[in-house]
């Protein structure tokens, strides 16, 4: 692997410092953060990419997939869905509720995931991990108790409107925004 050059500090720095000599007396000389940074090692060019992204999953109580190379994962972050292939660029993302697909093969083996929210992080090295709060087989979801949950939330907001109590009606939101996108991931 190739050594990038280590970055000079910014022109500003530089004219900071240049202002600053003739009041420097005996004191050292100013120091940056950047000097004690190590350079990044850049890839050699032409260097591969990998055929298959290793992918992790974790929930607080079990692993979801350990290691497991997958061609593609398709991710619900806060600033929109993406999704992470081998030589993605490094990226951590917000979850949202929403699904979260796992493609072993390209439109052959496929397997989906409701999570409430956690974070992704897409790593350099064709790596990703999700942790999540929990973790439901789309599978495992039963569509009439989504539609029971969603309604009971929604009434509860309806209740609560411009009654004092915040708490509650925070708490009322997330489950409408939470079992809204269980409906909207199967559909109901």
């Amino acid at each position: 692997m190739a050594v990038c050059p280590i970055l000079l500090p910014p022109p500003s720095f530089q004219a900071f410092t240049a202002r600053f000599k003739p009041y420097q007396g005996t004191l050292a000389d100013l120091e940056y953060p950047s000097n004690y940074v190590r350079p990044a090692a850049v890839p050699e060019a032409g260097a591969a990419i990998p055929e298959k992204l290793t992918f992790n999953f974790f929930v607080p109580y079990k692993t979801v997939f350990d290691a497991e190379k997958v061609d593609m994962v398709l991710v619900p972050a806060t600033t929109g869905d993406f999704g992470a292939m081998p030589g993605h660029v490094p990226t951590v993302a917000q979850l949202r509720p929403g699904v979260v697909t796992v493609h072993r093969e390209l439109d052959k083996s496929v397997e989906k995931f409701f999570v409430p929210g956690g974070f992704a992080f897409v790593h350099g090295d064709s790596v990703t991990e999700v942790c999540a709060v929990d973790a439901y087989p789309l599978s495992d979801l039963d569509p009439d108790a989504v539609r029971a949950g969603l309604a009971d939330y929604t009434a509860k907001i309806a209740n609560l409107a411009g009654k004092a109590d915040d708490l509650e009606m925070a708490q009322a939101q997330a489950g409408v925004e939470v079992y809204s996108a269980m409906a909207s991931a199967l559909g109901v």
